[in-house]
């Protein structure tokens, strides 16, 4: 397929957020980060300072 300037003006005024977020989310999933940020998160949450 040739992506011409046209073709991809009209993708983008045609695709909605909600279907690009869907996409992304499927596609991508959660990242490494995100799932240690939320791993050490909850991990200092349980530590009691004396």
């Amino acid at each position: 397929m040739d992506l011409t300037a046209s073709i991809v003006k009209q993708a983008l005024e045609t695709i909605r957020f909600v279907d690009v977020e869907a996409w992304s989310n499927e596609v991508f999933n959660q990242s490494m980060l995100s799932k240690r940020r939320i791993l050490f998160s909850a991990s200092n949450n349980d530590i009691e300072i004396a």
